[in-house]
C-alpha cells in the first residue's frame, strides 16, 4: 500500500506534526512542497510544523522576534486545544540525536502518539533513495557526483556508512558520499576522483533542504568549504542548490512512513 492509496475513516482528523530540524533560510520553500504533498496524500488531517534544532530556532527568533515551536511545544498546544492523539512524522534523515529527543518528548507526554520514522529507516528506504540518486547521476563520462550529508557522532552514523557502501556497489566510484562532520574529507574525495579520471563534479547536499550548511560548509566561498577544497585539487565544481525535499521521489518516502505510522501502535516506553 502506498501513501497515496492509504485511506482511513476513523482517524480522518488526527493532526500530523511534521518535525524537522528546521531552516532559517529561503530553503523553507521546500517545507511548503512537503506540506502540499502531505495534504494531498492525507486529506482532512490538520498539518502542523515543529523545529527540533535549537540553533535554528535561535536564529529565527533573533531575526523575527519569535521562534517556531519545538515538537514538545507543538504537542502541548494541541493537547491544550483538546487533542488527545497525533501522528508525529520525523523529517530527519537518520535515527540520530534529534530523532531520539523527538521520541522521548513524544512518549513522555499525555497524548497518544503514532511515530513516523526518519528518511533512512528500512531497506526499502535505502533502495528508494538509490533510485533517486540513479535518476540524478551525471551523464558525462568525466563528471562525478558528490552528496554531502551532515554527519553525526550518534551511533546512527552507521546509516551513512551503509548508504556509502550501497552507492559504491551500485554506481562505482563516480558517486561519492561525504559528510560535513565526518569522513572522508574533501581532499581524500578529490584525490580518489582524479585518480578515477573525473575532472568535473556536481556537488549536492544530502540534506532535506539546501540551507545554511549547503551555502556555507558545502558550496561556500570560504577556504574550508567542500567547494573550495575540491577546486584547489583541480576539480571543476558545480554546486546544485537542491535539498532532498525538493524531489517527489524522496517526499514519497516520508509519505509512506506517515501511512505506516497511522497503522502502528501508539508510543509506549514504559
Amino acid at each position: 500500500m502506498t501513501a497515496r492509496e492509504h485511506k482511513t475513516a476513523n482517524d480522518a482528523k488526527t493532526p500530523i506534526i511534521l518535525a524537522a530540524s528546521g531552516t532559517a533560510t529561503a530553503a523553507a520553500d521546500t517545507y511548503q512542497r512537503i506540506e502540499a504533498s502531505c495534504r494531498k496524500a492525507f486529506p482532512g488531517h490538520p498539518i502542523h510544523w515543529a523545529y527540533s534544532s535549537r540553533a535554528i530556532r535561535r536564529r529565527i527568533q533573533a531575526r523575527t522576534g519569535d521562534a517556531p515551536p519545538t515538537p514538545k511545544q507543538r504537542l502541548d498546544q494541541l493537547y491544550q486545544s483538546g487533542c488527545r492523539s497525533a501522528v508525529v512524522q520525523s523529517l530527519h534523515l537518520i535515527c540520530g540525536i534529534e530523532f531520539h529527543h523527538l521520541v522521548w518528548e513524544a512518549a513522555r507526554g499525555p497524548m497518544e502518539i503514532q511515530l513516523g520514522l526518519p528518511l533512512l529507516s528500512t531497506p526499502e528506504d535505502f533502495e528508494s533513495l538509490l533510485g533517486w540518486i540513479a535518476a540524478i547521476q551525471p551523464s558525462a563520462s568525466d563528471e562525478a557526483l558528490i552528496l554531502v550529508g551532515h554527519g553525526t557522532a550518534h551511533p546512527a552514523w552507521m546509516a551513512y556508512a551503509l548508504l556509502a557502501q550501497m552507492m559504491t556497489a551500485r554506481f562505482g566510484g563516480r558517486i561519492v558520499l561525504g559528510q560535513v562532520k565526518g569522513d572522508p574529507s574533501p581532499t581524500v574525495v578529490a584525490d580518489r576522483l582524479l585518480m578515477g579520471g573525473y575532472r568535473r563534479v556536481a556537488l549536492r547536499p544530502l540534506m532535506l533542504v539546501a540551507g545554511a550548511h549547503f551555502m556555507e560548509d558545502i558550496a561556500g566561498g570560504q577556504a574550508d568549504s567542500w567547494k573550495s577544497q575540491l577546486s584547489r585539487r583541480g576539480l571543476t565544481v558545480a554546486p546544485v542548490a537542491e535539498g532532498l525535499g525538493a524531489h517527489p521521489a524522496v517526499i514519497e518516502i516520508f509519505m509512506r512512513h506517515i501511512a505506516a505510522a497511522m497503522q502502528s501502535r501508539p508510543l509506549d516506553l514504559t
